[in-house]
């Protein structure tokens, strides 16, 4: 059963770190840098230790009117609470209740959005892009391991610093439509797989579209194919064929259709026509991109095979994952603290 705006709520100050009957006293507000439907950012210096955050104050009011938001902040929260210091991921350092606002307290993040660069400079350099989608993977390999599905991977939703180096450096943010599964979700006992639409057509994996189209059958049941961390795999490689020839893998209408999304997806034709992906140099990016492209998804390759990929030959040390007492350590911090939810 649902839980109601009410208990959604509770469930958010159960996971607050602090509280304040003024947020002035934690943190000194600056200038607003971000709105939302229903939120404001702002640019803020904790008070106790002088770090530059950004600060999201949400409108609790207007979200107890809209349970699927609500929902969905309460998953972003969880998710980003359970990254914890995953590489390449926004943290979230703490969770405020003011006597008439929640905030959430944000790093920071340097740098612009990645989709910023690609309208500025156009098709990236393959050396470039390169080094962002392994740190991309990096970010998406923690999370999996921990039981986070980001669900929005895009290049509207990263952050890229230090761009005119041989080094940049990406940031993923925005989990505001991250799904926690198996022992990550509801105290240990969450789905094994995910149902239901989420994130950007346009970057979304055909699983995940599949739920655009479904039907009810005789027994009453929505059938739609279930997905998991895969689904962000897919995400990856539409991101890659963006940022190396500035357009998506497949033609799509202005005005696409939920039939037109689905069909392309599942049909889309990987033959590198663009001039940026000739050459025997590229053939590695080629081939990158049809893996994390491949359509069947119990055939795709996982974040984690994918830092294996020859693509990255030679470029950045791999990463190790998480370490498992990480994990447990995660997962009994929170597990105490919603304990009561």
């Amino acid at each position: 059963m649902p839980a109601t705006a009410d208990q959604l709520t509770a469930t958010l100050k159960k996971l607050s770190n602090a509280s304040a009957a003024d947020i002035s006293t934690l943190y000194a507000v600056k200038d607003v840098i971000g709105e939302g439907r229903f939120s404001k950012v702002y640019a803020a210096v904790d008070e106790r230790n002088g770090q530059v955050l950004a600060l999201k104050e949400l409108d609790m009011g207007a979200l107890e009117e809209d349970e699927e938001a609500l929902e969905m902040l309460e998953a972003e929260v969880f998710a980003l609470r359970r990254a914890g210091n995953a590489p390449h991921v926004v943290r979230l350092h703490e969770v405020v209740c003011s006597s008439d606002a929640m905030w959430l307290a944000m790093e920071r993040v340097p740098g612009r959005e990645l989709f910023m660069v690609v309208e500025q400079r156009g098709a990236l350099e393959s050396g470039f892009v390169r080094h962002l989608m392994q740190q991309l993977l990096t970010a998406l390999t923690a999370l999996a391991e921990l039981g986070v599905v980001h669900r929005d991977v895009k290049p509207e939703n990263m952050m890229v610093s230090n761009e005119e180096t041989e080094r940049p450096h990406l940031t993923l943010i925005d989990f505001g439509y991250a799904a926690l599964l198996g022992e990550a979700a509801n105290g240990g006992d969450g789905p094994v797989m995910l149902e239901g639409v989420a994130g950007s057509p346009e970057y979304a994996a055909p699983e995940v579209l599949s739920w655009l189209e479904v039907e009810v059958d005789e027994t009453g049941e929505v059938e739609g194919e279930p997905y998991d961390a895969g689904c962000d795999v897919w995400s990856v490689g539409v991101t890659t064929h963006v940022l190396l020839c500035a357009e998506l893998p497949f033609d799509l209408p202005e005005e696409a259709t939920e039939e037109a999304l689905v069909a392309a997806a599942r049909n889309v034709d990987l033959s590198f026509r663009r001039p940026q992906w000739k050459g025997e140099a590229m053939q590695p990016a080629r081939e990158f991109v049809r893996a994390c492209m491949t359509v069947a998804r119990q055939e795709r390759p996982s974040a984690l095979q994918l830092l294996e990929h020859p693509w990255f030959a030679g470029n950045v040390p791999k990463t190790d994952g998480v370490n498992a007492q990480y994990i447990e350590m995660i997962d009994e911090a929170i597990e105490a603290e919603v304990k009561a939810a």
